[in-house]
């Protein structure tokens, strides 16, 4: 457990640090969550990414856990996904 909170201070401070756009059309980001469960943790994560790629995005991916006009490339490495325009 210790390992793994450690492995999401690491992840997150890297994105916030500048890991910034992967290419044209991408950017990746990054998020620490904590829940109940982990199947929780991960949505909450995953939530926070959606909502710093664009708020506009967040009623639809609430409504049908779909980030509507992207595709998204997770790297499930503790909460870090790149998003790409479709």
């Amino acid at each position: 457990m210790k390992k793994s909170v450690l492995m999401c201070a690491a992840l997150a401070a890297a994105m916030s640090f500048g890991a910034g756009v992967a290419n044209a059309g991408c950017v990746t980001k990054g998020a620490v969550a904590t829940s109940s469960s982990a199947d929780s943790a991960k949505w909450y994560a995953f939530e926070t990414m959606v909502q710093s790629v664009s708020w506009g995005l967040w009623p639809g991916f609430l409504a049908t856990g779909n980030v509507e006009g992207f595709k998204v490339g997770m790297a499930t490495c503790h909460g870090g996904a790149t998003f790409c325009k479709r």
